[in-house]
């Protein structure tokens, strides 16, 4: 396979064409490499990656931090963690390489939402000119003098002498993104009327002059690797303009290009990709971008987003689009995934379903990274899978196959114990099974498929059509009883179900949509748009009564922006603010603002949450059988949630 042949970058071989691409983890403290950020990129460089690029290292810290808890560079405190991190990459025969950036006008924006001055050190954020990124809540920026740009390059310099004193084997220049380099490239971000504006000579100026400074401090053979946008805005650089600076790139000495896309913002063109491309997007879809570089330049070019098969990845090295393939949230899911590629194992990789939930999710949350198929992310040292042993090996009897029960047989199982799974439907999947029938939520049944395929091939016996009582359980005499039974809607006061107009979430995903033409979803959060987009697809009128002050405010920003885009385009009427008050049998009273109205609908849909079903549960402990609740039945939640408490059942028993 071509992705496993060697390449070099700058005259540095790599042993093979997958890269790791950077991606924010939140797993520095203050600055500082901490140990769960060594234990995590190890984890990857074990995994089979040829190149490592660690996370954005801020140059200027804080008045350049992207987020709560970037990588600084700025100190030569930082050189021993550094060095700490780069060593155990190293050891395990991948390539290290550091990636230097400076957020500039984007700095402090925890979200798209939110911007607070103690992130950046109670101090304006900066940029190439005095224009706020289009996104709510970003702040007009101080534009820079020519005296602050020379400190900026200088930073730059110095943070690559560290990068180079901590063993790092190349450096990266995020050039991409709408961070501040990126800004003054593009001309969408500088308006500079100086030396450093105007024409493309004078927008790329500041870029090379750190080229020409990093050069310094580390030498000619040096590898520097450019990351660069491959699309803009309209006001943006063209293609023939994006392809000229990549050209002034490797002529001034650039070993590599990394072509990536985004601007940090998707609230300003519903057709533009953003960095990480979501559930229901093209795999790749930003390879031919990299393509249009590569037809540009003699360098190796990397390509990125939303690559997730192996076949993919391949075919896109022997159509020459690419010389490498960077992957991302494709190694938050797995992190053995080049290991498992060359081996064979494809069907053992656990798929990333592009959700961006636990990742792009939890840094808008200011919270460290997680990731909804793997529980171990961020926990690759003290969530271990160790086997009990004959002796210790128990009998164990998981009720429900969602998410959460497969992933405690599976756990179970792998470290020894004899597993047996109920599950009362004709099919596994409970939750999953449901989450994947909105439209572009296919990849939902990818994991729900490859949890079905490991539980057989860890030789866990699946019962199917099979409820769970307290009776059939204790004929078993199981040693442990896995309670994954999941949750029952809640239905409101003023809501009467059974009669054919008012259904749950469940009931129309499951069994059909009623007749009638028009309906109203009571419940704005991630369920009810979903629910109103498939029902929209179904060409039904729909409109959505949210309590809250927004719509969608349980998903991250990267999702729910383009979703409710999509709702308002195919006509969704979408209340927020607005508390239904009764239901009849031809619509909803619902208090909008403290003013009632009336919204006639030929049936109803409740996504008002779900209550935990404890009741197995509970009868099961009075009999003195050790009991483990997860999912839903213990607490309802989110699918991340349901998958980890799984994990960990598994490996408590």
């Amino acid at each position: 396979m071509k992705l496993f042949e060697p390449i070099e970058i700058g005259g540095m071989p790599v042993k093979n064409r997958i890269v790791m691409a950077p991606m924010t983890s939140h797993y520095a403290r203050k600055g500082i490499v901490t140990e769960r950020m060594v234990h995590f990129y190890t984890a990857r460089a074990k995994g089979g990656v040829g190149l490592i690029t660690i996370e954005d290292g801020i140059v200027d810290y804080p008045l350049g931090n992207n987020t709560d808890n970037p990588l600084a560079v700025d100190h030569d405190r930082c050189i021993p963690g550094l060095t700490k991190l780069s060593k155990a990459i190293k050891k395990e025969g991948a390539r290290a390489m550091l990636q230097l950036s400076h957020a500039g006008r984007r700095a402090g924006h925890l979200s798209p939402r939110t911007m607070r001055l103690d992130r950046t050190g109670g101090r304006l954020p900066v940029a190439p000119s005095p224009l706020a990124h289009p996104s709510p809540g970003h702040v007009v920026p101080r534009p820079l003098s020519t005296g602050e740009i020379d400190d900026i390059i200088e930073a730059f310099g110095q943070a690559a002498r560290r990068a180079v004193e901590a063993g790092f084997d190349m450096i990266g220049l995020h050039c991409a993104h709408m961070y501040l380099l990126g800004q003054f490239l593009s001309p969408w971000a500088n308006k500079r009327k100086d030396a450093y504006g105007g024409n493309l000579e004078g927008r790329l100026k500041i870029v090379l002059k750190i080229i020409r400074r990093i050069r310094s401090e580390v030498g000619t053979g040096y590898p520097i690797v450019c990351r660069i946008n491959g699309q803009e805005p309209e006001e943006g650089n063209t293609v023939d303009e994006l392809c000229f600076i990549a050209k002034a790139l490797e002529s001034n000495g650039v070993a590599a290009l990394h072509v990536s896309v985004g601007f940090g913002s998707i609230l300003w063109d519903k057709d533009f990709i953003p960095a990480e491309a979501t559930m229901g997007m093209p795999e790749g879809c930003i390879v031919h971008l990299a393509e249009n570089i590569k037809q540009a330049v003699s360098i190796p070019v990397i390509t990125v987003n939303k690559i997730r098969h192996v076949d993919f990845a391949e075919r896109v090295l022997q159509e020459d689009r690419a010389d490498m393939i960077a992957l991302g949230r494709a190694l938050l899911a797995d992190p053995q995934w080049p290991n498992k590629a060359r081996q064979g194992r494809w069907d053992d990789i656990r798929p990333c379903v592009s959700c961006c939930q636990g990742c792009v999710g939890n840094i808008e949350k200011g919270q460290p990274i997680s990731c909804l198929v793997n529980p171990m992310l961020g926990r690759e040292k003290t969530a271990r899978i160790r086997p009990v042993g004959a002796k210790r090996a128990k009998r164990v009897l998981v009720l429900g196959g969602g998410p959460a029960g497969l992933e405690a047989s599976i756990v179970a199982s792998q470290r020894g114990h004899q597993v047996e799974l109920w599950e009362r439907h004709a099919d596994l999947g409970g939750r999953l099974r449901i989450a994947a029938t909105p439209p572009g939520k296919t990849e939902l049944d990818e994991f729900k498929a490859f949890l079905h395929r490991q539980a057989a091939n860890q030789g866990v016996r699946i019962v199917l059509n099979r409820a769970a009582d307290v009776d059939a359980v204790l004929e078993e005499h199981p040693d442990v009883v896995v309670v994954a039974t999941g949750a029952r809607p809640h239905i409101p006061e003023f809501a009467v179900t059974g009669n054919g107009f008012v259904k749950t979430v469940a009931e129309i995903l499951n069994t059909g949509v009623p007749e009638g033409d028009s309906a109203v979803i009571v419940g704005g959060g991630l369920v009810g748009l979903e629910t109103a987009h498939y029902l929209l697809e179904m060409r039904k009128r729909v409109t959505v009564v949210e309590m809250g002050e927004a719509l969608g405010q349980d998903m991250p920003m990267i999702t729910r922006m383009p979703l409710l885009l999509q709702l308002g385009a195919k006509g969704a009427r979408m209340l927020a603010e607005a508390r239904a008050r009764e239901i009849r049998t031809n619509g909803v009273r619902v208090d909008i603002k403290g003013e009632e109205t009336w919204l006639h609908a030929d049936f109803v849909v409740l996504c008002t949450g779900d209550v935990a079903d404890q009741e197995l549960e509970t009868a099961l402990g009075s009999h003195g059988i050790p009991v483990h609740a997860i999912g839903d039945c213990r607490q309802p939640g989110d699918m991340p949630a349901a998958v980890y408490q799984g994990f960990m059942a598994g490996l408590e028993i």
